[in-house]
């Protein structure tokens, strides 16, 4: 049976890893650890699951004491080369969630990793198995559409969704990478996934042109905003820790 651990208490952490291999994949797999700095979050964690499982502050004591298969990283993205790079010298597979990491030192770094411990990384794209995605795969595949010569891709967010990027810790781009890294992840690897290529030239730019210091009427944070009855986009955090603690 294979034995993973699991970095960071997301949401995704647990709704696309924990409760599955739990509920679903339980005699295949087991879960015996989990570290976050956060003992709050581990904590709410092992009252979702069946079976509590040992939480860890200490990322290598974990490590030590489980002597697991596999690493699950579901950090801030910042992190994720931090925990990788570790698990590879401890000669551990690792899966992480989009994006591998924000820059291109630190994805030479997991590289250089990889191939010195001969460890495997895998880099998880939930958005393949959204159904519509899956079924243009699908009919590009079988030739239903002809020979692909070129993609044109466009994605629009909205301002209920895109608005989150800009709440949350994903605003900073030395926590996320910023949008392209973070967000269009997701396109880029789509793209390959349907032409079954890779780009041999990538060329990107960007600005910030709605949200931030674009906006006049602008707080740092919802909390203490003087602006948050007028603002369109204000979060009651308090509100939601709330519904969520109980």
């Amino acid at each position: 049976m294979k034995r993973y651990v699991l970095a960071g208490c997301s949401g995704r952490a647990i709704g696309m890893f924990a409760k599955p291999i739990e509920e679903k994949f339980s005699k295949h797999a087991r879960l015996v650890g989990m570290f976050d700095p956060n003992y709050k979050r581990m904590e709410f964690y092992n009252r979702q699951l069946k079976k509590p499982i040992p939480v860890y502050g200490s990322f290598s004591k974990m490590l030590k004491e489980q002597k697991p298969n596999c690493l699950i990283v579901a950090t801030i993205d910042r992190y994720h080369h931090q925990y990788i790079i570790a698990a590879l010298n401890a000669g551990i597979d690792v899966i992480t969630k989009k994006p591998m990491t924000i820059d291109d030192k630190k994805c030479r770094a997991i590289l250089e990793a990889g191939k010195s411990s001969r460890r495997k990384v895998t880099v998880t794209f939930n958005y393949r198995h959204a159904p519509y995605c899956s079924k243009i795969k699908e009919l590009i595949h079988e030739g239903k559409v002809g020979k692909m010569l070129s993609i044109h891709f466009e994605w629009f967010l909205d301002t209920k969704h895109g608005a989150d990027y800009f709440r949350r810790w994903h605003r900073q781009k030395e926590n996320s990478g910023g949008l392209l890294v973070h967000k269009a992840t997701h396109h880029f690897d789509l793209v390959n996934w349907f032409l079954e290529e890779e780009p041999e030239t990538v060329f990107a730019f960007g600005s910030r042109r709605f949200y931030g210091p674009t906006r006049k009427q602008r707080g740092r944070r919802c909390l203490n905003c003087k602006h948050k009855r007028r603002c369109e986009f204000y979060w009651d955090h308090e509100l939601r820790t709330l519904f969520v603690t109980i």
